[in-house]
């Protein structure tokens, strides 16, 4: 954490744990911390306290209590490893809540949930978690409908509809303002510029007409993926401290500027995969070779496009399996190797219209439920 760096959330948590009517409420308040501290990337301090938390508090001794154990659980196996088991914790947390009918942490866990949902790809439990959870809560509930808001955000930002996208992402920042959480305000700095990022790299690969390529977006783009990192390095945040260099280093590449993103990508390698970021080793792969391609080295350009082709996982996403194959197929067109360019424009086509088909799928999903919402 740097001097004088400091979540205000944390600050306040600090400040209540201290003051709570009774035990359990501390408990729940101490929960509620170590969940932060894991969003904050403080993995050690947060196993720590939930340790302790165990070991003082026997499982049952209070519904809401469990709830939010589960909670920080969930949050800190998704934020230091992005383990499977985090989805199951998050799922417990909101089965326990709605079996307890305690409304305010049904709210929380359900925003968490579609979290989650964003995250696995599971578009119907997002659209239905994130009405739910907006639902659920009641106006100054922040923590609920600040994740909430930001899920429908990135949601819609992912889906190409900025438009609808630009009125969730302000409700966020309203809510994590009111909160004190910088962790969700990071987020929606990061994930914003990320997924600008994302559209800016598919509009140098396949082109204006399918991705509309907008300068100033770019640009946009550029200055919240450097905004996030002075934000976290302000208040301590260090978990996926990779992403911030690598949506420079993408963006940078989307604008022609394949010297200044090459040591980027290339250096940022090794901290993404001890991240969890296996999944996206094809599409840093081949961007790297893309920029050996423009810069003129064909030997580096095509042993970096064979490690692309080596690291496909099953979890890589359509969107960034598009990307990888259609970045390779520019590397190998530009090799000569037409055989191979062909099989890459081959899987890259097939993919991206899977990609639309989802992107559309999940605009009409979230527009279904969330009319059923008082906004």
């Amino acid at each position: 954490m740097t001097p004088g760096g400091r979540s205000r959330l944390l600050a306040r948590l600090d400040a209540a744990i201290p003051a709570a009517s009774s035990p359990v409420e501390a408990a729940c308040l101490q929960a509620e911390r170590a969940g932060l501290l894991a969003r904050l990337g403080r993995f050690n301090e947060a196993a720590d306290a939930i340790a302790q938390l165990r070991a003082r508090h026997p499982t049952g001794q209070s519904p809401a209590l469990t709830v939010w154990m589960c909670l920080a659980e969930g949050m800190l196996d998704h934020y230091r490893s992005q383990a499977a088991s985090a989805r199951d914790r998050i799922r417990r947390a909101y089965a326990l809540s709605t079996a307890g009918r305690l409304r305010p942490l049904i709210a929380l866990s359900a925003a968490w949930l579609a979290h989650m949902d964003y995250v696995y790809d599971d578009l119907p439990g997002l659209a239905r978690h994130v009405a739910e959870a907006w639902q659920e809560a009641e106006p100054e509930h922040h923590a609920a409908r600040g994740r909430a808001a930001l899920v429908a955000a990135q949601a819609y930002h992912w889906g190409r509809r900025l438009d609808r996208a630009k009125p969730w992402y302000q409700r966020a920042h309203e809510h994590a303002t009111a909160e004190g959480d910088d962790s969700t305000l990071s987020a929606l700095l990061k994930n914003r510029a990320w997924i600008s990022g994302n559209q800016a790299r598919m509009a140098s690969i396949f082109g204006e007409q399918l991705f509309p390529d907008d300068a100033a977006a770019v640009r946009q783009a550029q200055l919240s993926a450097e905004s996030s990192e002075h934000f976290d390095a302000h208040v301590g945040r260090m978990s996926l401290r990779s992403l911030g260099p690598l949506m420079r280093a993408q963006l940078l590449l989307a604008q022609g500027r394949c010297a200044e993103a090459l040591p980027e990508l290339e250096s940022h390698l090794a901290q993404s995969l001890r991240e969890g970021g296996d999944y996206m080793m094809p599409v840093l792969h081949s961007d790297i070779a893309w920029c050996h391609t423009l810069l003129g080295e064909p030997d580096k350009a095509l042993a970096s496009a064979r490690a692309a082709e080596a690291s496909f996982v099953p979890d890589c996403e359509e969107e960034d399996r598009a990307a990888a194959h259609g970045r390779l197929r520019q590397v190998f067109a530009a090799l000569k190797l037409e055989a191979q360019a062909s099989a890459h424009a081959e899987q890259a086509a097939a993919q991206l219209k899977t990609l639309q088909e989802e992107q559309a799928r999940l605009v009409s999903l979230l527009d279904a439920a969330l009319k059923q919402v008082v906004v």
